[in-house]
């Protein structure tokens, strides 16, 4: 066999027909250990995997990553697993730790993985013995099937949901495996507009519509507030004389009753402020105890849904869209559905973060945002909500009437810079620009000049949250997300990401930049100071671990309640 030059961190025990996944610990003494404590195990590049199904042994080289590597054997075969890294064996976790969680309560359920997909462990399903079909898609490039009745869909981290399903449900399951320890540990999320909580599986459970978390459960509570149909007496009818004395808080008679909800009516309709909206709807649920027509039912659902999107962003009305066709979308029509879900959530992230920081938002940074917002709003289109359209000309107005402060213009701090070392720095730039055949810039001298600590900010946020998923993300991925790091010099941009990257990991956050073919980009190899020797990849790959590692969420203590960690 060819020698495998791949660092492969993911096996199966027993043969190569198991389905035992067994995950190596990257740090050689760690490796150590597990080889101890599975001393009588064998390791096999399995056919679950995906693999060759060639027997594999542990490798703990002095100064580099320690890893599975193939036997030599008699047979010449080329092994060509698609993953071996830490994720490789995630869709077996998922299988083994969803049957125990099931049989934990008492219920007998058959998994599968569908060997017709287009990669082996893309998919998992489940069937719960008297409950629905649970299909858990792992394959970031696969299309979402249509809607089935009696199936759940549970997203993979990196599968684009399907934001019609997210507007009219509330939310959008999700899962993603952590390591923890030797293994992986299986956590359910729950989408919600803008965030994602997660949650363990002791946390969660089965109930009679499919799989269900503690957010799931909020969100059904306040989609489903409802009173029985009843008739009222007139508004002019008196009030019993011998009436009880009652608190203030439960109105019972009918004059109370249609206070409530006018009151909750002008709530809605005037956009009061959420503790107002809270009371108003207190009032009216507790005064339609007795019962409620059919309008006044209609208006606690619209009150629980904005009450529900101001406070987490969720029960917003269907975006005004065609429905959704059965069948199998063609390539274009994904991509266009695709984008247009993107720019929609990135709408929602966009309002959330100019609301978190409205009253921190440096002069500048909160043009810049709402610059980002308009732009993605339009490329959404029909997938904005009513009341997301109008806070997105609210935040429009509020910047037009916000003048530019002109002292914090980055032109200030280039005028410092001496004209013999502005030179000097153009000059080998440019140089390396002419050799590499890439397009000329304007001169800098009719450029605008790019605000760097504005796009070092923006980096941050897309590379923080590319470390709580545990993935990397390529350059040109980047440049999309991060407006304007495309646009500075070399220089401008190792400077931006140099600042983006002091976060609460030692090793610089830059370290998760790829240059799109698997291999660190060149910003990465000079931020994380891996150089291009043989060891090189074995070092970055330990920054990009280390980087993983200081955003992976940790154990609560004993007895805490863990609370939604955003990804």
């Amino acid at each position: 066999m060819p020698r495998d030059q791949r660092l492969v961190q993911t096996a199966v025990m027993g043969s190569a027909e198991s389905e035992i996944p067994a995950l190596l610990p990257m740090q050689a003494d760690q490796a150590r250990a597990f080889r101890q404590a599975h001393a009588g195990q064998t390791f096999w590049c399995g056919q679950w995997l995906g693999g060759c199904r060639g027997r594999l042994t542990i490798r703990t080289p002095a100064g580099r990553v320690a890893h599975f590597a193939h036997l030599p054997g008699p047979e010449h075969v080329v092994c060509r697993r698609a993953s071996v890294g830490v994720s490789g064996a995630d869709h077996l976790y998922i299988k083994q730790q969803l049957l125990a969680w099931l049989a934990s309560q008492g219920i007998v359920a058959t998994a599968r993985l569908p060997e017709g997909t287009e990669r082996l462990g893309g998919e998992v399903v489940f069937e719960p013995g008297g409950h629905g079909c649970l299909r858990v898609l792992l394959d970031e490039d696969a299309a979402l099937p249509a809607p089935a009745d009696g199936t759940q869909l549970v997203l993979g981290p990196h599968v684009a949901h399907d934001p019609h399903r997210l507007t009219v449900d509330g939310y959008v399951l999700r899962i993603r495996c952590d390591t923890d320890n030797t293994g992986r540990r299986v956590m359910i999320g729950t989408q919600l507009h803008g965030h994602t909580q997660w949650f363990s599986l002791d946390e969660c459970h089965l109930k009679p519509w499919g799989l269900s978390t503690p957010a799931v459960e909020e969100v059904r509570r306040l989609r489903s507030s409802s009173r029985p149909l009843a008739a009222f007496p007139h508004r002019s009818t008196p009030a019993r004389s011998d009436a009880a004395v009652r608190p203030v808080a439960t109105p019972q008679a009918a004059d109370d009753h249609h206070e409530a909800f006018a009151a909750l009516r002008k709530a809605v309709e005037g956009e009061h402020s959420t503790s107002a909206l809270r009371h108003c709807l207190t009032q009216a649920e507790a005064a339609a105890r007795g019962g409620a027509s059919a309008e006044e039912n209609d208006l606690l659902r619209r009150a629980a849904d904005l009450l529900l999107a101001r406070e987490r962003g969720v029960g917003l009305s269907a975006p005004s869209s065609p429905a959704p066709r059965r069948g199998r979308l063609s390539r274009a029509g994904r991509t266009s559905q695709s984008r247009a879900g993107q720019a929609a959530e990135a709408v929602a992230d966009l309002l959330d973060t100019l609301e978190r920081r409205r009253s921190h938002l440096r002069p500048g940074e909160q043009q810049r945002l709402v610059a980002q917002l308009k732009d993605k709003a339009e490329e959404a289109g029909p997938w904005l909500t009513r009341q997301q359209r109008r806070w997105i000309s609210a935040w429009d107005k509020r910047t037009q009437q916000t003048p530019a402060a002109p002292k914090t213009k980055p032109a200030t701090r280039v005028s410092v810079v001496p004209a013999g070392a502005a030179e000097a720095l153009a000059r080998p730039v440019a140089a390396e620009r002419r050799t590499r055949g890439g397009p000329r810039r304007t001169p800098a001298a009719t450029a605008a000049p790019a605000d760097v600590d504005a796009v070092a900010d923006a980096a941050r946020d897309v590379l923080e949250h590319t470390a709580r998923l545990g993935a990397t993300i390529s350059w040109d991925r980047l440049c999309a997300q991060v407006k304007g790091l495309a646009e500075l010099t070399e220089v401008q941009q190792r400077q931006a990401l140099k600042s983006a990257s002091r976060s609460r990991s030692v090793q610089p956050l830059a370290a998760l930049i790829t240059a799109g073919n698997g291999t660190p980009h060149p910003h990465s190899r000079h931020l994380a100071g891996v150089g291009d020797g043989p060891t090189a990849e074995a070092a970055w790959h330990k920054a990009v671990a280390g980087v993983h590692a200081s955003y992976r969420p940790s154990r609560p203590p004993p007895g805490a309640r863990p609370g939604g960690r955003t990804s």
